[in-house]
C-alpha cells in the first residue's frame, strides 16, 4: 500500500494512491513523482545533469565520465526501476525535472537489521532550483513511505566536507553515526571521507 500526506494550516491528511502518481504539494508550481519503466529517458536525464553539476568537481580526469556511466547508465537504472525493493523519484517544476531522490527499501545501518531500515542513496537538485525546497519535498515523501512501512532507521551517508549537506539534514533531525569512506576509482582523495546519518522514524 502506497501513501502520501498533506499538511495545511497544522492539520495532517494521509491519503493512498497508486504506485507512479504525484504528490501534490501545497507549492502548485512543484510535483513529486515516483517514477516507473516508461520513465526511463526522463530519470536518466536528470539524474546525469544533477549530479554531473554538483560533483563535477570532485573527480580526478574521466573519473565522472565512468561513474555516471555505470551508476546512472540506461542498464543500471532499468533495472533499478524493475527492482521492487528501489525506488526513484523526481521532482518537477512546470513539468520540467529538476531533482530525484532514490530510496534502498531494506537497507539499514551496519549490524542493524536491513528489513528495519530505509536508505536515502541519493538525493540530488539541479543548482539553479536549490532554496525553493525541493529537496525538502523530495525527503518529506520518504519520511511518508518509511512511516508507513514501518521502518525505524532513516539513514544516509554525505561527505563529510559538505557542511551544507550536514547542516540541512541535521536541521531535520538527523544525527552523526559513524564513518566511512568512498571507494570510487578517481575521486578526489580528500573527498572521500563520509558520515554516516540517521534519524528515528516516528510511529503511528
Amino acid at each position: 500500500m502506497h501513501y502520501f500526506v498533506m499538511r495545511q494550516n497544522n492539520t495532517i491528511a494521509v491519503y493512498e494512491y497508486e504506485p507512479f502518481c504525484y504528490y501534490r504539494n501545497m507549492r502548485s508550481d512543484i510535483d513529486i513523482k515516483q517514477m516507473k519503466p516508461v520513465d526511463l529517458a526522463v530519470l536518466h536525464k536528470i539524474c546525469c545533469n544533477a549530479y554531473i553539476q554538483n560533483f563535477y568537481d570532485h573527480w580526478e580526469d574521466g573519473g565522472l565520465e565512468n561513474y555516471v556511466n555505470k551508476v546512472f547508465g540506461l542498464n543500471t537504472l532499468k533495472a533499478e526501476l524493475a527492482d521492487k525493493n528501489i525506488q526513484y523519484f523526481a521532482a518537477f517544476i512546470n513539468d520540467t525535472p529538476v531533482a530525484f531522490m532514490k530510496l534502498n527499501l531494506f537497507s539499514n545501518l551496519p549490524e542493524r537489521p536491513a528489513q528495519k531500515g530505509i536508505e536515502l542513496d541519493k538525493l540530488y537538485v539541479l543548482p539553479e532550483f536549490k532554496g525553493l525546497k525541493v529537496g525538502r519535498l523530495l525527503l518529506d515523501a520518504a519520511f511518508d513511505i518509511a512511516e508507513h512501512n514501518k521502518k525505524e532507521i532513516f539513514w544516509l551517508s554525505v561527505i563529510d566536507t559538505n557542511k551544507e549537506a550536514i547542516q540541512f539534514y541535521g536541521k531535520l533531525g538527523f544525527r552523526y553515526h559513524s564513518k566511512t569512506k568512498l571507494e570510487y576509482p578517481k575521486f578526489k582523495e580528500e573527498l572521500r571521507g563520509m558520515w554516516r546519518m540517521y534519524l528515528e522514524v516516528r510511529k503511528k
